[in-house]
């Protein structure tokens, strides 16, 4: 599975020697990331149905035949759980099973979108797995006392996101869940201000400390709301999706024999098709973005090395 993405890792550099492979966070993220831009069940189908027409055949996109059939398989799972199949709203069709309704995400969270919410909340998830995959290989590759910062960083936002998730899902009282991040960003401030570089200037550690708060404070925040776009786009498609099912609608309305389901037929063949390429461009470009940008910055990930290719007779 996770060889599938591997031409994805290419894209961007492949690790040096001693470097984490980033392949299987990309394979999981970006599937996820690809399937709620798209949204959409019923396009879901049509990728599966493509990778299976691209296999057996060889150049261009037939050597992606499997990954594009694991996009559209998790195309049409979260499409389910977004409610929408070629356009239509399922959570108000009265043939969908109310128990397949119930695992919809729909409605509001604290005034905003669900489905958006969701979106900031795995970005969240997304950036935090960055910080611990960064801690970890900065403790194999430099050791501790060079990577003190980084722990302290990483306890401060993990440590406190855990904390907060704890506190909303009621696990821990709201009182409890202040002395427990009071007590983690204190034991955090001793490896972000003082310790971040054993046997140097306390002043000079200091200062670093306070611009590194300030590039990561302004850095995360931009970080975590472009997520969105993964609520965005889904939305900005089933929107289109259904514009094209209103006017196939109107048309075959007409009243013009022949005219009316020959049009209604047409115009949902190719307003779907369009939509389907366009939400394909816009899946695969901000979901690698997302991968790129947020996930390898956040996890120290260089990706200066090249692909290894043994020797062939």
């Amino acid at each position: 599975f996770t060889s599938m993405f591997s031409t994805l890792t290419g894209m961007y550099g492949m690790p040096v020697y001693g470097e984490f492979d980033p392949t299987p966070f990309l394979s999981i993220f970006f599937l996820l990331f690809f399937a709620m831009c798209m949204g959409d069940a019923g396009y879901g189908i049509m990728l599966i149905i493509i990778g299976l027409l691209l296999k057996g055949k060889k150049g261009g996109l037939a050597n992606l035949y499997g990954l594009i059939i694991a996009l559209g398989v998790g195309t049409f799972i979260v499409g389910i759980i977004m409610g929408a199949f070629f356009g239509v709203d399922l959570t108000a069709q009265s043939w969908v099973p109310e128990g397949l309704k119930s695992c919809m995400v729909t409605g509001e969270i604290a005034g905003y979108s669900a489905q958006m919410v969701c979106a900031l909340g795995i970005g969240v998830v997304h950036i935090c797995l960055a910080l611990i995959v960064k801690a970890v290989n900065s403790l194999k590759r430099s050791g501790f006392k060079e990577s003190i910062s980084t722990i302290g960083w990483t306890l401060l936002i993990v440590g406190t996101v855990i904390v907060l998730a704890f506190a909303i899902f009621g696990a821990v009282s709201e009182s409890t869940a202040k002395w427990i991040i009071i007590g983690i960003a204190s034991v955090s401030a001793l490896g972000i201000y003082i310790f971040n570089k054993p046997g140097r200037n306390p002043l000079i550690n200091i200062g670093s400390g306070l611009w590194d708060t300030y590039n990561m404070a302004s850095g995360l925040m931009g970080d975590v709301l472009s997520y969105i776009r993964l609520y965005a786009l889904g939305l900005s498609g089933g929107m289109l999706g259904s514009t094209f099912n209103s006017i196939a609608e109107m048309v075959k309305g007409c009243g013009v024999p022949g005219l009316d389901w020959a049009g209604f037929i047409l115009i949902l063949l190719l307003g779907h098709a369009i939509n389907l390429a366009m939400s394909c461009l816009g899946a695969f470009v901000h979901p690698l973005r997302l991968n790129f940008v947020e996930f390898f910055k956040n996890s120290g990930y260089e990706g200066k090395g090249k692909d290894y290719k043994p020797l062939k007779y």
